[in-house]
């Protein structure tokens, strides 16, 4: 068995997974060079842009999660040889991603009102609020991003998005350095300057990638113009994999935003180190996000063409590769926390918090990616409304009751937040796996 998962599915899973997570990588590679850039234009930047990176992210997660399924539609048709439905999918789920974009947009705008009813210091959340409404006008963007993306994840062809996720970041670091810091005549804008720059490189991304598909794919063959037919049975099949997906995504990253907002109240350096720590995990985990990816793709190419035990095996050895990757990674992050610590910020007083909790970080990210990989093996085997279960035990009843407990009422700070979120973790990858041996028997 394990000789012919590795003979068999290594290959085709680290060659879809490695652009992935390059791609993925370099998307949230922008968030952290501007935590960075941020924390160098001062400790109040990086805590506005920190703060407002929970409400956006999760904003951004229940967008995504509803065109998610444009994946794995696309990768079920194309293993069935029906590749005229891949375009249809990608344009009907364009039409999705820019309107529901455009929705949560405008909902970026209320940012600083959000936080202050959250309790927020009023400093904090106009910094915040500032940024959040800055970021809005990028969201549509960013979805109609992932769209094109994961419509060449589905056909097993993602190296053109990871080209111009990279190239993206060097724009972006520019950017950065105009608008934060006030370079080339432009206003000193601190964080809402990255947030800016960031808006800007997200509609450039989609002209680029757009172009690429228009231009190079058999537009005729892969329905990517003429008349879409049936419109209606896709958009259906889109939401209905889709709600789940947006439910799970909104409620799991809601539960971090709350994360964040613990983190507020203990302080600006606390806010400070804690995302720091969310930083350096969530780079780590687009590792275990190119391996699901890979997985949900395989696992949805399989069970499209009917081959039950291609599928299995695609899912047991995306889950072998990324624990090893997962595993080195967690003993570099535990060995040098400080290296990576000091990357976000010099002051010490930020640092006497960030370097525990990215030592924190290195031992979650592990359990964390597992979880992120059992997730993409489910999504393959389209069994969302489980996934959407999964995320509200594990990060409403078991998380955040452990992060007040860890974080205030043993004074544990944001290393006991971080804490939290690793044995949340260990309930999550118990279900998901527990699960994928079920749906092994009976699918």
């Amino acid at each position: 068995m394990i000789p012919a998962i590795f003979t068999n599915e290594a290959w085709p899973i680290f060659r879809l997974a490695g652009p992935v997570l390059l791609s993925r990588t370099g998307a949230f590679l922008i968030i952290a060079v501007d935590t960075a850039m941020c924390g160098y234009a001062g400790t109040e930047q990086i805590a506005f842009y920190g703060l407002a990176h929970g409400p956006h992210v999760s904003l951004i997660l229940i967008g995504i999660g509803s065109i998610l399924p444009i994946a794995i539609l696309t990768a079920s048709a194309d293993g069935a040889g029906s590749y005229a439905n891949c375009g249809m999918i990608l344009r009907v789920g364009m039409t999705h991603a820019f309107v529901l974009g455009i929705i949560l947009g405008i909902a970026m705008l209320f940012g600083e009102q959000f936080l202050l009813l959250t309790g927020q210091d009023p400093e904090l959340a106009h910094g915040a609020g500032r940024v959040m409404a800055m970021q809005g006008y990028g969201l549509a963007g960013l979805l109609c991003m992932v769209a094109l993306s994961l419509f060449l994840e589905g056909l097993q062809r993602p190296m053109a998005a990871t080209v111009v996720t990279l190239g993206s970041n060097v724009l972006n670091a520019y950017l950065n350095w105009i608008f934060i810091f006030g370079n080339h005549g432009a206003p000193a804008m601190g964080a809402e300057g990255a947030a800016l720059a960031t808006t800007i490189i997200r509609w450039v991304s989609v002209a680029a990638l757009g172009a690429y598909i228009f231009f190079t794919f058999d537009r005729v063959k892969y329905g990517i113009i003429g008349k879409i037919e049936h419109f209606r049975e896709f958009s259906l099949r889109l939401r209905m994999l889709g709600y789940p997906t947006a439910i799970g995504h909104g409620m799991e990253s809601a539960s971090f935003v709350v994360m964040t907002l613990f983190a507020g109240y203990m302080g600006v350096v606390q806010t400070a180190a804690w995302a720091i720590g969310m930083n350096m995990i969530t780079l780590a985990f687009m590792v275990a996000l190119g391996f699901g990816t890979a997985a949900s793709v395989r696992v949805a190419n399989h069970f499209g063409s009917g081959s039950r035990q291609l599928a299995a095996r695609s899912g047991w050895t995306a889950i072998a590769l990324a624990a090893l990757s997962l595993g080195l990674i967690s003993v570099v992050f535990v060995s040098f926390p400080q290296v990576f610590a000091t990357l976000y910020s010099q002051e010490s007083r930020v640092l006497m918090i960030a370097i525990p909790t990215v030592v924190a970080a290195g031992l979650t990210v592990f359990l964390d990616g597992l979880q992120a990989v059992g997730v993409g093996i489910l999504r393959g085997y389209q069994d969302m409304w489980f996934i959407t279960m999964t995320m509200i035990i594990t990060f409403w009843v078991v998380m955040l009751p452990l992060a007040w407990l860890f974080g205030f009422h043993m004074d544990g700070g944001p290393p006991g937040l971080m804490w939290s979120v690793g044995i949340a973790c260990v309930v999550a990858v118990v279900m998901l796996f527990m699960r994928f041996r079920y749906l092994i028997k009976t699918r």
